[in-house]
């Protein structure tokens, strides 16, 4: 028979450990009835064994009990089947995150470059799925929420594209379409799709305690392109980038389109 630090040390794990094994009953040590002492026999290194072997897998304990309980291959071939299942949806998941978490360092550094600095791009074609009629019309959300299983999951803010239409005498329609970025590839022979090879373009910050943002950078915006002789379509496009906070009110980084001829 064994104490619990003699078989502590046999595996190389902390007492606290197999403390953790008894709590769900799958490790059952002998209570000596003079000291109170657990004791354990070679029985009991071999279902710790078996524990250390199945928690490498990553099953959880309560399939962990039924395999220490009683189990032939065909339920263990289940149970790895779902645990394998499990991971891969995880993988996935993960590598979701992690192109998210690229993008979003992308972004940071075009903040840093193109904040109230202009410049010529394409914008990336998008798919338009619905629209609503403002950013805080909250009861028209269920447009992005039947819209879900398309966005994959893409937080609120990135799948929303304001859509202003103008001409000399000012803002003549101001949308707010909820969208899907696609591949170039993807869009040929898709309807519903936004695509301009040629864009003013440039990233601004705003926030509540910015007034007239938008506004002004309008009027920026066509300095510029007079002084370049750009000629505009009459059109911007205006996605969220970032979000941040600044002495505890919420800001955000928009970056701007205005397609041109």
């Amino acid at each position: 028979m064994y104490t619990i630090g003699q078989i502590a040390n046999i595996m190389g794990i902390s007492k606290d450990k197999l403390r953790y094994y008894e709590e769900k009953e799958i490790l059952t040590p002998i209570q000596n009835d003079e000291n109170n002492y657990r004791q354990y026999d070679f029985k009991d290194i071999d279902t710790v064994l078996a524990i250390e072997f199945y928690r490498s897998l990553d099953l959880e304990f309560k399939a962990i009990q039924k395999l220490c309980k009683e189990s032939d291959i065909k339920d263990m071939q289940g149970i790895l089947d779902e645990k394998h299942n499990e991971i891969i949806q995880n993988i996935a998941r993960l590598n979701t995150i992690a192109h998210r978490i690229e993008k979003a360092k992308k972004d940071c550094n075009d903040i840093e470059k193109h904040l109230n600095n202009y410049s010529i791009r394409p914008m990336a074609p998008i798919k338009i799925l619905g629209e609503i009629s403002d950013f805080r019309a909250y009861k028209e959300f269920d447009v992005i929420h039947n819209n879900r299983n398309q966005l994959a999951e893409e937080p609120i803010f990135k799948s929303l594209k304001r859509y202003i239409l103008f001409n000399e005498e000012g803002i003549q329609s101001n949308t707010m379409l909820v969208t899907k970025d696609i591949e170039a590839d993807n869009a040929v022979g898709e309807t519903d799709i936004l695509d301009y090879e040629k864009c003013i373009y440039t990233i601004v910050e705003d926030g509540v305690q910015y007034e007239d943002v938008m506004e002004d950078n309008f009027l920026k915006g066509e300095k510029w392109m007079d002084a370049n002789n750009y000629k505009h379509k009459g059109i911007v496009i205006i996605g969220m980038l970032l979000v941040g906070y600044h002495e505890g009110i919420l800001k955000s980084y928009l970056e701007v389109y205005i397609p041109i001829e």
